[in-house]
């Protein structure tokens, strides 16, 4: 009996050895919960997923699976519960950065300093959304997808329907950082901070939404406008799809495609909503836009008079084929989605392919009946200018008509050529 009692205090009190030595390691631990966040969780998803060994403990190799209370940190931060299981091993303490690659300094540059400082090669793989947490312990977030163009295609409803997903958390749409108002003084904190929502939910507490949730930006410039980089940089060398092949390599771009014939006439019907409009007005723009090209190319390649194009319409918007031939150099295809508004008129079919591009969970028939259901969003309904006139749609026909036919060879799909 004595026997028995003396092993059962010697044993608690090892126990309470241990405990002590085990929470002092812990305490140390939850002051960095990055650390909690390693890249071990999830196979590797190529340069973007890459593991990274992440150490929290002092003891040697183990597995701990625990659900702690992260302190509260200023900003975009772990500010709640989050349920991590996470192999330990040796901690590697270098974050190499995007700056770290071996890239040329002309990409560099129009990359920008910040980006290269702050985002890392790696991302943490505990999330499906590209995420990673920064040196104030802040979880930051790059979308997961780019709905990259067309404007007045179907963008907005489009991305409207996408959001309407149970796993992809709606943003602000038209943030155009990346092709725009990075070079207007808005800086890359700016446009992060804009994915705030999905920080919240994926530090709720809720191992679910690590693995699922997903945030998307819909700025329908990012696929064609490099007005910018050919303005800041003089050069056309590197182009918006350049800079986003070294930040997300691995990231998933849609772009939907219309007549652009009525894509232009649609846009000169919504954008100086202010201005008068008629259909003879937009046919004398039409003019003055094809003879503002043709000039251009006397001393340019096509190309380049398409990426700075400066016209009374925006006639180069519906040079696809030029656009679609430069993401496709940079990125695999089978990461990029395209489609016309044709086909999103049956959106009850269009949609789950779409979602399974995304490697979302799959919905119901119901479901997606009741989100293609809801009202189509950002149309031009109640602008009252009349049809295109027909000697218009002849003369922008015979404009496009090259390009399209372009266009349907590198995608494989003669409905590209809209039969102009």
């Amino acid at each position: 009996m004595q026997k028995t009692l003396v092993k059962s205090i010697f044993a608690s009190a090892c126990l309470i050895t241990l405990s002590i030595f085990y929470a002092f390691d812990l305490r140390k631990a939850i002051s960095e919960p990055s650390l909690f966040l390693s890249n071990t969780l999830y196979p590797s998803q190529g340069r973007q997923y890459e593991p990274n060994k992440t150490a929290i403990l002092s003891i040697s190799t183990f597995t701990l699976s625990s659900t702690v209370t992260l302190p509260t940190l200023p900003g975009a931060s772990l500010s709640s519960k989050a349920s991590i299981s996470s192999s330990i091993s040796p901690r590697n303490q270098d974050v190499k950065r995007i700056s770290d690659l071996d890239i040329s300094d002309s990409l560099k540059k129009c990359i920008g300093n910040e980006v290269l400082e702050s985002v890392p090669q790696v991302f943490n793989s505990t999330f499906k959304n590209p995420c990673w947490i920064n040196d104030q312990n802040n979880l930051r977030c790059l979308p997961y997808f780019y709905l990259a163009g067309t404007p007045k295609s179907g963008t907005s409803d489009l991305l409207s329907k996408i959001n309407s997903h149970p796993d992809v958390m709606p943003t602000t749409k038209e943030l155009q950082w990346w092709t725009r108002v990075r070079f207007n003084h808005r800086s890359l904190a700016w446009y992060l901070n804009k994915q705030y929502s999905l920080v919240q939910k994926l530090t709720n507490g809720n191992q679910y939404t690590a693995e699922h949730f997903v945030i998307g930006d819909g700025s329908a410039s990012t696929l064609w406008d490099n007005y910018h980089f050919a303005e800041k940089f003089g050069s056309l060398e590197n182009l918006g799809c350049d800079v986003l092949r070294v930040v997300q390599p691995d990231v998933k771009i849609i772009g939907i495609f219309r007549n652009p014939a009525d894509r232009l006439y649609s846009g000169y019907k919504f954008f100086k909503r202010r201005n008068k409009k008629s259909a003879e007005a937009f046919h004398t723009g039409v003019l003055s836009s094809i003879n503002t090209f043709n000039e251009c190319l006397k001393n340019n390649d096509t190309k380049t008079c398409t990426y700075t194009y400066r016209g009374e319409l925006r006639l180069n918007v519906g040079v696809y084929n030029i656009f679609v031939r430069d993401w496709i150099k940079r990125f695999p295809r089978h990461q990029m989605y395209f489609l016309r508004t044709d086909e999103w008129r049956n959106c009850t079919s269009e949609l789950p392919k779409i979602f399974h591009f995304l490697e979302l969970n799959p919905l119901s028939d119901d479901k997606i009946v009741s989100i293609c259901s809801e009202q189509q969003q950002n149309t031009n309904a109640a602008k009252k200018v009349g049809p295109m006139l027909s000697k218009t749609r002849l003369l922008l026909n015979e404009f496009y008509r090259p390009f399209m036919e372009d266009l349907a060879e590198v995608l494989g799909d003669t409905r590209y050529s809209w039969n102009l």
